[in-house]
């Protein structure tokens, strides 16, 4: 049976915590910088209709985490004396706001889902002013010491950030029940691509929180030794805010969002459009290229076509005449 009290056993985590976050923070780097355009065409194309709250709620969420993965990787670097409670105190403030970002980001689209419901807003703000409640009492109980011997800042009472996990844990849960609720309740747009479109997003949502939340908070509880409190948190991190921003991303992206204008030129081989016209001199055919246009971003809105038979008769002498009228409902989601 393992000792986790050891110092040898101790140093051996330390070690793998160390490893496993260059890992992570070299998948997050990479992850950025892949992405870094999409952030640029956000800050010098604005559109019109795009959420302001969303936009800023995404490139925060992604650049505070990655100044947190950066306070992480030097910390776990130098080779001199640093203020280890400060370093400590920098990376919890970033990371936790990174967490609450993340979450917020899937919480306005939820809002939206339930078509901006007071009730959901009231539970759903109180969440979120829960978790903000946490970062605060946590980052006042971090706690961290030079070590001589290991040449590197050492954790204490890291098991104190346990209630900010499983609070994290508990309102991302409750986002995903309150986004499938939602989704389930609008019957109306089950056939449209988009419908399908979150649902198979939030259902991703739902593997991940399983995957990387619920390793931490176990550790967390176990409070086997400091390295393993700590172990999975990183990756955590990195894990929700890719899932996160990603989501942003395709849902900002995704094809039944555009629209279409500025024609192009047709590339040799496309097929024309011909017209027939007929004239009292002859048939004559007009034949002409297909306009090709550039797509341009529009906030996602599925219209739900329905159509209502109302027969009016009216009568004009003989005749009767039968009107037939239609309607539309909108199901809108905010990028």
């Amino acid at each position: 049976m393992v000792n986790w009290t050891d110092p040898v056993t101790i140093q051996q985590q330390l070690f793998a915590t160390v490893k496993l976050n260059h890992t992570v923070a070299g998948i997050y780097i990479w992850e950025v910088a892949s992405s870094v355009n999409h952030d640029i065409r956000l800050l010098t194309r604005p559109r019109d209709g795009r959420s302001s709250l969303t936009k800023w709620c995404y490139l925060l969420c992604r650049y505070l985490c990655l100044a947190a993965i950066c306070s992480i990787l030097v910390g776990f670097n130098v080779t001199t004396e640093i203020d280890c409670q400060g370093w400590l105190l920098s990376v919890f403030v970033l990371g936790f706001l990174a967490f609450e970002l993340a979450s917020i980001l899937v919480a306005i689209r939820v809002v939206a889902i339930w078509q901006h419901s007071r009730p959901i807003i009231a539970f759903i703000a109180c969440a979120l002013l829960t978790q903000f409640a946490l970062i605060i009492y946590v980052s006042s109980q971090a706690n961290a010491h030079w070590d001589p011997v290991g040449r590197g800042c050492a954790f204490e009472d890291t098991q104190s950030a346990r209630k900010f996990y499983t609070t994290t844990l508990v309102v991302d849960t409750s986002l995903l029940v309150l986004m499938f609720v939602g989704l389930a309740r609008v019957r109306d747009v089950r056939t449209h691509g988009l419908w399908r479109f979150l649902w198979v997003q939030g259902f991703m949502w739902v593997v991940l929180v399983m995957v990387v939340e619920i390793p931490s908070v176990v550790f967390l509880w176990l409070n086997l030794n400091q390295p393993m409190n700590v172990i999975f948190t990183t990756a955590e991190l990195v894990a929700l805010v890719i899932a996160a921003t990603r989501m942003y991303r395709s849902l900002s992206n995704y094809s039944d969002s555009y629209r279409y204008a500025s024609k192009q030129t047709v590339p040799a081989g496309y097929p024309q459009f011909s017209t027939i016209v007929h004239s009292p001199s002859g048939t004559t055919t007009r034949t002409r290229d297909i306009e090709l246009r550039d797509p341009f971003m529009l906030p996602i809105e599925v219209t739900v076509h329905k159509e209502r038979h109302e027969e009016s008769r009216l009568q004009f002498g003989h005749n009767t005449t039968v009107g037939t009228s239609t309607f539309d409902s909108k199901f809108v989601v905010a990028e």
